[in-house]
């Protein structure tokens, strides 16, 4: 009577029927139950119409379902699908509330299946802050610069002095028109046309990608 036994987000008419691990069952349910066996006709397997024989194809169900990886239970009992330490709930990487359409490598096989999901190196999305800013007005370094800031979705940059006062607050940083030139946007001690001061300052970079919200924090160095 319990949709989905092991709580997972993915019902057990899913894991109890997909064979090929693509993330969707393999047999459906129709409605009819052509023997009156009480089995309907999608889970019947090759004869829909053989009487009463009890779970009709599967006669041994802890080898015959799907058992990704192999250990603890067949995979509509096993928290953990795939065996990497990620529970299937936190493989959601979209938090839809549904495990089955994440799939971070591309490679049809979703993420809480698929014990090696990583996305390939040369499709990694790289988000780096750069740490060095001279605003001098020479072209180079006169904002603090993020690499791939396109990636930092729903961003939050915030810059401190060394006694841990706020000096710069902001979001949706884009390295265009919302961007950390070296001046206060949030002391009311210092002017917000007047550069900070030179030496080290420390920023926290927060921001969300597909695998979660990051939090970057590091120190920089404003310089003229």
């Amino acid at each position: 009577m319990d949709d989905d036994s092991d709580n997972d987000l993915v019902f057990d008419n899913n894991e109890g029927n997909d064979f090929d691990f693509d993330g969707v069952p393999d047999w459906a349910y129709t409605g009819t139950d052509t023997d009156g066996d009480g089995l309907d006709d999608g889970y019947e397997g090759s004869d829909v119409d053989d009487g009463f024989d009890v779970n009709d194809e599967i006669d041994d169900p802890a080898n015959d379902l799907p058992d990704t990886d192999g250990t603890e239970d067949v995979n509509y009992r096993d928290l953990d699908d795939d065996g990497d330490g990620l529970d299937t709930p936190d493989e959601d990487v979209d938090n839809d509330g549904d495990p089955t359409n994440d799939d971070s490598d591309g490679d049809g096989t979703p993420d809480y299946l698929d014990p090696t999901d990583d996305t390939p190196p040369e499709e990694t999305e790289t988000v780096l802050v750069n740490q060095m800013v001279t605003p001098n007005g020479d072209g180079k370094n006169d904002f603090l610069f993020i690499k791939g800031v396109e990636n930092a979705k729903n961003n939050s940059m915030k810059i401190f002095n060394r006694w841990g006062a706020a000096v710069y607050e902001g979001v949706n940083y884009n390295n265009i028109n919302n961007v950390f030139n070296g001046k206060s946007k949030v002391r009311r001690t210092i002017s917000a046309q007047e550069v900070l001061p030179s030496g080290v300052y420390f920023y926290i970079f927060e921001y969300q990608t597909p695998k979660g919200r990051v939090v970057d924090s590091n120190y920089l160095y404003i310089s003229e």
